[in-house]
């Protein structure tokens, strides 16, 4: 029964045709400059069926000088990055969920009948699998001894990464309503952070459940179940011993890993990853405004409000520009510097709902049709 104001919420967030051209509610039409920049395709492959119908954001995974890809038939893809060739094909025959998560020396995936998959990271071979109580729409995370994911029913499930056994969990039920899919959750050798449909974000001794801290990042305004999100969806980053989130209807935050002190905060909606780099903070809005912050105090330093309503992907630090996506299939390269557009191209019609990854001189990109590329900023 719960799928079912998902789905309505999902609807009302990524927008519908009855709407008229000109409501308000329409994206906003694309900005003409001079592109002061050259975006150059280093490759692009075709890696299976794609995002399919619905919802899905199956996000790829890097490591070293490979990528892995999964689509929504359950076709998994160990790719080059740097040259686009692939390594190996396996066709696991059944509908994935999540994206693809790192362990050590394994790949991780869930599916939608709500089973936990490990699989050789050389081969692509099952190791273990092992069936949970929901559908498996967070991004597993893995570190050697210990395997974090969570469903859609709001458990977060801990499992032995040799066996695959389910060691604790911690059930956090969702609200009547949110959005689909959950935060990938980060797991180092001391602690396990997961952020919750109900706008906390909790640390827990990953060998026995133990919580350590919990951090409010939002809370529920207003009368109706809409009005009262404050969903955790995107993925928190560590780094540097600060933990940077965000939430729908909420805030973005900086909160120390130790004890779960919030440094900063800022009112803001979003359920797109933040991307920090070099100290700065990069957030899509939900009405998709690209904002930059100062990481370590919380100021703004400069926004575009040039596409709104375009539902962007993203964003992702290249070189000197932050690179977003939008619904259409565009990618937008902006300067760091002030958030002016520097360059625009298509990589497909389809669009794009996984985000994007950047390593900091090539930009990887899957739409949702299957198609994968790679680019880099030209001379």
């Amino acid at each position: 029964m719960r799928l079912y104001p998902i789905a309505i919420l999902a609807f009302v967030l990524t927008g519908c045709s009855v709407f008229s051209d000109k409501d308000g509610t329409e994206p906003m039409e694309l900005v003409e400059f001079d592109p002061s920049i050259t975006v150059e395709q280093l490759w692009r492959t075709d890696v299976g069926a794609g995002q399919g119908k619905g919802f899905t954001a199956l996000t790829p995974a890097f490591f070293e000088q490979l990528v892995y890809t999964v689509d929504h038939k359950g076709q998994l893809t160990a790719l080059n990055r740097l040259t686009g060739k692939v390594i190996w094909q396996r066709d696991l025959d059944e509908p994935i969920a999540g994206g693809v998560g790192l362990g050590e020396n394994q790949l991780l995936l869930g599916s939608d009948a709500g089973q936990l998959l490990a699989l050789s990271r050389e081969t692509g071979e099952v190791l273990w699998r092992t069936q949970l109580t929901g559908e498996v729409t967070s991004v597993p995370a893995g570190n050697g001894d210990v395997v974090a994911v969570q469903t859609l029913d709001g458990r977060l499930n801990v499992l032995s990464a040799d066996t695959g056994e389910i060691m604790w969990f911690y059930d956090n039920p969702p609200p009547k309503l949110t959005l689909r899919g959950r935060p990938t959750p980060i797991l180092t050798d001391s602690a396990l952070y997961a952020g919750f449909a109900n706008g906390r974000l909790m640390a827990f001794n990953p060998e026995n459940g133990l919580i350590l801290w919990e951090q409010r990042v939002g809370l529920p305004k207003g009368r109706s179940d809409l009005e009262k999100m404050v969903d955790i969806h995107a993925t928190p980053v560590l780094q540097d011993g600060i933990l940077y989130t965000a939430g729908f209807q909420s805030r973005a935050m900086a909160i120390t890993r130790a004890a779960g002190r919030p440094l900063w905060s800022v009112d803001l909606s979003t359920h797109q990853p933040v991307w920090v780099d070099d100290g700065e903070l990069f957030v899509t809005t939900e009405d998709s405004a690209l904002k930059a912050y100062n990481a370590g105090t919380g100021e703004l330093l400069w926004k575009n409000e040039q596409m709104l309503r375009r539902h962007l992907i993203g964003p992702v630090v290249l070189n000197d520009y932050v690179a977003v996506a939008d619904e259409d299939g565009y990618i937008h390269f902006m300067s760091r510097d002030d958030g002016h557009f520097a360059y625009r191209l298509r990589l497909d019609r389809s669009g794009t709902r996984a985000p994007m990854w950047s390593d900091g001189d090539r930009l990887y990109v899957l739409a949702n049709d299957g198609t994968f590329a790679a680019f880099t900023i030209g001379d």
